[in-house]
């Protein structure tokens, strides 16, 4: 570390009585000098925390850094203890916490300092270990700010994980002296060193036996995971199992890395960490762009009559150029709904025929405020030209009343995000429905009131109006030709707001409340005419209804995907090749659309069958297992192999964990003497390596076939795998789709446990229609490898399986749109059509029904709507079930009239205690509890909701009951308090909700007091103010004897 001009205040460092100044050669004296036991920390660490006066009442003028104010300022010292923001002149303290030099300056905060300014610049986060944006305000501050990104990381990020094992021995620029060990990386060995007690790096380890277990442990041959890197977009570090820091490209088993996204970027969900085991990630790191994000600034309505945007406040807003008499032109807005995809109305690019215009002639511009192309008090602005126009394919213009009036530009290079330019949300846009007064808001540079083009950026708040009311509002027969199902409409009647010509292509956005993001539901269209205007300002206007055209946009979306993508690593023993052949390698900066194509090298298998994925796949890329050769056995031996979950398997496939089971022919004997063997692979050769049939001799006899089972089970055992019998029992078996992003895979299920499965869930339109809940996970690339394929493929390891595809679910389709759709012939149709076609393609044999809260007023459809769906099913063989809560009662259940259409119904007798109660419970007891109160007694347990059942009408033989293999956890009030129906202060350990998946209370709980409820027939288990019902072993037996 290196200050010029300020004498040595070393804060806690590693140094004896014997230290130095910071040049690293002259002795420290009087009252420079601190001895102290810990390495030595950055100077800069004081600059961030509060002054302290100390407690004592000598007090004498010091100088501090204020954070506040953004500089060094006087305040008075008592004379002892304080903390290290304390300097002797305003020169020591500029000099440690404003003005450092080198690297330095990348261990101080970020101060945006105390003026009102605005200059986007970068700084270096300690924290996150890689350079960020932040807005300084022009006076005062520190040197940690950068004018670009370039600038910062090459001050400050050297190396993002350096592997202590790989750096030179450096024994530090200070006069200590101190027995130390580091790894000689030539020759693997650690040896002694002598450390002088400051700097030097971390290949510094206090004895031979640390440095033995980080850098050169004998004999032991660690699985390396695939390297990953960091990106523009993230960063990434890793730890090993004794919490060092090492290189992500040398991770082993054990190793964590956690990774961050840089400024507007987000994770998928809330994963930030991956843990390597076995020579593979449990995921990979994913950040997309942050979407819908808005300045609120509380406009009053415009266009026509209204107040100015802020620069910043409808990031995804973008102006499109088109060139006219060579130069270019603001014709028409735009929507960013990626880094490379700009979203407008078909009539903004295309002409009076509907061909699109060339792609020389339009430009587009993102973090604009200023209408005229080139306008120099633009601060933010971005210019791109384009490489491509998707127009729908059935838009004709006025041939077609304005129908299909949508359209994508491609740009040909990426948008950079910032405060000014991020996208817009658009995902699943067809499953947020609006209603009527809904406030939609619209950005553009169209004609104002003054019949003038816009000078800057202008916003229009409108109410949504439902179809009714608009054609009630608009002229008939303009209504009548171009207010179709494409459209929805919104506006004010003779108010003198409305959009206006300029103001074309622009998106409507409204504000989704369960995420407060906004969501882009319509394009400005076509308005009714007015002669002599420019616009009719008294009445509404229609847009395209984006969510009318979401399969059609996304499939365009993916067929153009273009979003930043660095292409990974090879893997280990294997080998990658781009489709396109264009010589790019790991590291390089590609296209997220871009195809990779697997192989591995000669006695490796990859580890997945389809070895094509997308650069921007979100799927575990496949690596190459080692294969165990296939034994020579000799002509009439019985062989079969298994996986590592006892599945049957080719013994061409056999990789760790497999196992060859083998029975020798007459006059044949295995290695051990017996006549049949098991044996298994580990690493790409099996673990006893003398594996075989070997004649026997004359005094040896061959066992007769009763011995052979007499002596092992295992000659049985490989002809066919194990089946549990099931005969005559329906076991129902559930597989949740999002299970797959906590490492749970259809793989891992033994099907032949299983008389049925249901797969949970896909979701439904307002149209009718089945809705793919997560395209990724149920689709997989190429529409192969998904959960879909995956769940049914099942059926071939047990011929008697049956699979059934869940619509539904209260996070997938809300009771209203089951309502809506169950009320209407044509969208019931719809819904018949489409779950057909699910079932035809992916090979399901039926569907359940999760329609979870049918009000009374649904009575009478709801059981319509099941006896549809039966007589079409009826034609086909299909399977029809329903899922339904605990209680029947104030529901539009009709139980007598659901045992004649459906073949079973399956009573949810789980969750009936959780973050909603007020007292422990279990949530899937067997029988009451006799504390509980009257109410819950008749409810809350699974006895208690098959009664309420059977008096409702359901018959024994259609009902199927939960058992749940989780648990819900509680935070007890009071520990001494710990029996069921004991006070509760809120949710225990586990997941938001308490809920705790089954292998956590097996592994991390063992510690808690367990005790058996004899009246519920389940277990619970308690320690300090933790609580958690849950089915133990024997509860389950209990429940399904």
């Amino acid at each position: 570390m290196r200050i010029i001009g300020r004498p040595q205040l070393m804060p806690k460092c590693l140094a004896n009585r014997t230290t130095s100044q910071l040049d690293g050669l002259t002795e420290a004296k009087g009252e420079n000098y601190e001895g102290c036991e810990t390495a030595p920390q950055n100077l800069q660490v004081g600059c961030s925390i509060p002054k302290e006066r100390g407690t004592c009442m000598n007090y004498t003028v010091k100088w501090f850094f204020d954070m506040d104010y953004g500089g060094c300022s006087k305040f008075y010292y008592g004379g002892c203890d304080g903390n290290e923001n304390r300097y002797k002149s305003k020169e020591e303290c500029e000099s440690v916490c404003v003005k450092p030099e080198g690297t330095d300056r990348c261990n101080l905060p970020k101060v945006a300092g105390p003026c009102e300014g605005y200059y986007p610049v970068w700084y270096y986060d300690k924290d996150l270990k890689n350079c960020a944006q932040f807005v300084y305000g022009g006076c005062l501050g520190n040197n940690n700010k950068f004018e670009s990104r370039e600038e910062c990381l090459n001050q400050c990020v050297t190396d993002s994980s350096p592997d202590p094992c790989e750096q030179k021995q450096e024994a530090g620029p200070c006069n200590g002296q101190y027995q130390r060990y580091w790894c000689d990386e030539e020759t693997g060995q650690c040896q002694p060193f002598v450390y002088r007690g400051c700097k030097g790096n971390k290949n510094n380890f206090p004895t031979i036996e640390a440095c033995r277990q980080q850098c050169a442990t004998p004999g032991e041959k660690k699985e390396l995971c695939p390297p990953i890197y960091s990106t523009p977009i993230l960063s990434v570090v890793c730890q090993d199992v004794t919490g060092n820091k090492i290189s992500c490209t040398k991770a082993t088993d054990g190793t964590y890395l956690t990774y961050q996204c840089i400024q507007y970027y987000e994770t998928l969900g809330r994963q930030q960490s991956l843990y390597c085991s076995h020579g593979t990630w449990d995921s990979q790191p994913i950040c997309q762009p942050v979407c819908g994000k808005k300045i609120d600034t509380n406009l009053t309505p415009l266009i026509f009559n209204g107040v100015d945007t802020t620069e910043l406040e409808y990031p995804w807003i973008v102006a499109i150029f088109i060139k006219n008499n060579g130069q270019f032109i603001n014709n028409c807005g735009g929507t960013l709904i990626s880094t490379r995809m700009v979203l407008t109305a078909a009539h903004c690019v295309t002409n009076s025929y509907a061909q699109a215009f060339n792609e020389s002639e339009i430009q587009v511009a993102a973090g604009k405020y200023y209408n005229k192309y080139g306008d120099a008090r633009d601060k933010h602005v971005q210019y791109l030209e384009i490489s491509g126009i998707i127009v729908h394919e059935e838009f004709r213009g006025t041939t077609r009343h304005y129908q299909y009036d949508i359209a994508l530009i491609i740009t040909r290079s990426l948008f950079k995000l910032g405060p000014a330019v991020q996208p817009v949300c658009i995902d699943n846009i067809n499953g947020i429905h609006l209603h009527a007064g809904n406030s939609g808001e619209i950005a553009a540079w169209g004609i104002t009131e003054n019949n003038t083009v816009a000078d800057h950026l202008r916003t229009l708040i409108i109410p949504y109006k439902d179809q009714t009311t608009c054609a009630n509002e608009l002229p008939y027969d303009w209504a009548d030709r171009y207010n179709f199902d494409d459209k929805i409409c919104g506006g004010f009647l003779g108010k003198n707001k409305s959009v206006c010509r300029g103001d074309s292509g622009s998106g409507l956005v409204f504000r989704n409340p369960d995420d407060n993001r906004y969501y882009v539901h319509g394009l400005v269209s076509i308005a009714p005419a007015v002669q002599y205007a420019s616009c009719n300002s008294q009445n509404n206007a229609l847009f395209t209804k984006v969510s009318k055209y979401y399969q059609w946009l996304d499939k365009k979306r993916k067929m153009s995907y273009v979003e930043e993508c660095t292409l990974p690593s090879y893997p280990n023993n294997g080998i990658w090749r781009l489709e396109n052949d264009s010589g790019m390698g790991p590291g390089d900066i590609s296209t997220s659309d871009t195809i990779l194509e697997f192989s591995c090298n000669k006695g490796y298998k990859l580890s997945s069958k389809y070895p094509k994925y997308y650069c921007s796949s979100m799927l575990q890329l496949p690596v190459c297992h080692s294969l165990c050769p296939i034994p020579n056995f000799p002509p009439g031996t019985i062989v079969s192999c298994q996986d590592d979950k006892n599945t049957v398997i080719d013994c061409a496939d056999t990789v760790s964990g497999s196992s060859i089971i083998y029975s020798c022919p007459g006059g044949y004997k295995t290695e051990s003497g017996t006549s049949s063997g098991k044996n298994y692979c580990n690493g790409g050769s099996w673990e006893n390596h003398n594996l075989g049939c070997y004649p026997r001799t004359e005094s040896e006899s061959t066992p007769t076939p009763k011995e052979i089972n007499s002596k092992s089970s295992t000659a049985n055992a490989m002809k066919d795998p194990i089946v549990v019998d099931t005969t005559g029992v329906n076991v129902m078996c559930t597989y949740a789709s999002w299970w797959s992003y906590h490492g749970v895979n259809p793989e891992d299920f033994e099907p032949s446990l299983c008389t049925h499965i249901t797969y949970d869930y896909v979701g439904i339109n307002g149209t009718g229609d089945l809705r793919v809940q997560d395209e990724t996970l149920d689709l997989g690339e190429f529409n192969e490898g998904g959960l879909y394929r995956r769940i049914t493929n099942l059926k071939v390891k047990n011929k008697r399986l049956k699979v059934l595809l869940s619509v539904g679910g209260s996070k997938s389709s809300n009771a209203s749109l089951f309502s809506n759709i169950a009320a209407d012939a044509a969208k019931t149709a719809a819904f018949i059509n489409s779950a057909s076609h699910f079932i035809r393609t992916y090979k399901f044999d039926g569907l359940d029904i999760d329609w979870y809260y049918p009000k009374l007023s649904d009575e009478i459809n709801y059981i319509t709507f099941l006896r549809k769906i039966r007589n079409e099913f009826d034609k086909q063989g299909w399977l029809l079930s329903a899922s339904v809560r605990s209680d029947p009662e104030d529901t539009g259940y009709d139980a007598i009239k659901m045992n004649k259409i459906l073949d079973w119904i399956t009573i949810n007798t789980f969750d009936m205690y959780g973050s909603w109660s007020s007292y422990t419970g279990n949530h899937n007891a067997l029988y009451p509890s006799s504390v509980e109160y009257e109410w819950e007694k008749n409810h809350l347990s699974v006895h208690s909701a098959a009664n309420n059942w059977l008096n409702a009408g359901l018959t024994r033989n259609k009902m199927v009951l939960s058992v749940a293999f989780y648990g819900i956890s509680f935070t007890l009030k009071n520990s001494s308090q710990h029996t069921i129906h004991s006070p509760i202060s809120g949710i225990g350990p586990g997941d938001d909700n308490g809920f705790l998946r089954y292998s956590e209370i097996c592994i991390n709980y063992k510690d808690y007091n367990e005790v058996w409820d004899d009246e519920q027939k389940v277990s619970y288990k308690y320690k300090d103010d933790k609580w958690f019902g849950y089915n133990s072993k024997d509860a389950v037996w209990i429940k399904v004897s």
